[in-house]
């Protein structure tokens, strides 16, 4: 992979499900991992879990040719954010995982701030009544002001790009999700904090994009480079695991 670069994979699950690709992507995963997938109650998580942590392992490996799939192995920081733990690489790689019912995501790079999710787009949520409860001022007014179809996709360009923030900046829910705004207009997307908050919007970019009709996924980028990081767009490589 390119030293300064984002690479995203991302997949619907029904493109490849089959028992023949769900048992190759069980047997890349670790001990832990299987029998953490096995405590799934509907098998639907299940596959989905397996998915997931396969594509992270290729997608990995795909950036490190020379580390097998099955090798890596991963350890948790200060606020459950997950990190390659071995093996060494001559350049140490960051990632962030994402999935949603049907869809999952990863993006690798080099650079530690990177962050990424993904969310099924539903009609019935109701997105003042959900933003009332979590959403920054800014935020709530703007969705007031927009009919309920675009009302609703805006909540999800908010909760997305919320998401990624938080999994770039590695504090998972320890930051509440008002304490920052997000800006979505068609020239670009932009961050704002509370006075509190020790950051500078000025150092970060965001992408948004929508895998199918009924998902919606963000990045977001804190590399701090000049116009942001290039983000070069995969199929995911799960069928490399049946061959």
């Amino acid at each position: 992979m390119a030293d300064d670069g984002i690479e995203l994979f991302v997949g619907l699950i029904e493109s490849i499900d089959t028992p023949g690709v769900v048992d190759a992507c069980r047997r890349l995963l670790s001990i832990e991992e299987r029998v953490r997938a096995e405590l799934f109650m509907f098998e639907r998580h299940r596959r989905q879990y397996i998915f997931a942590h396969a594509l992270l392992r290729l997608a990995l490996s795909q950036a490190a040719p020379n580390v097998a799939p099955a090798d890596w192995s991963f350890a948790t920081g200060r606020y459950g954010r997950p990190f390659v733990a071995a093996p060494a690489t001559s350049t140490a790689l960051h990632f962030s995982l994402s999935h949603a019912d049907g869809c999952v995501a990863c993006v690798v790079s080099r650079h530690e701030a990177v962050g990424v999710d993904v969310e099924t787009v539903s009609r019935r949520v109701a997105p003042l009544s959900t933003a009332l409860r979590f959403f920054a001022p800014e935020e709530i007014e703007t969705l007031r002001g927009l009919p309920e179809p675009a009302a609703i996709e805006r909540f999800f360009d908010y909760w997305t790009l919320k998401e990624a923030y938080l999994k770039a900046r590695g504090f998972g829910l320890n930051l509440p999700l008002d304490a920052f705004a997000m800006q979505v207009s068609q020239e670009a997307i932009g961050i704002s904090f509370k006075p509190d908050i020790a950051d500078d919007p000025r150092g970060w970019r965001f992408q948004l994009c929508s895998p199918s009709p009924s998902h919606r996924l963000a990045i977001a980028d804190g590399s701090r480079a000049a116009g942001g990081l290039p983000i070069s767009r995969h199929a995911w490589p799960l069928q490399q695991a049946a061959e």
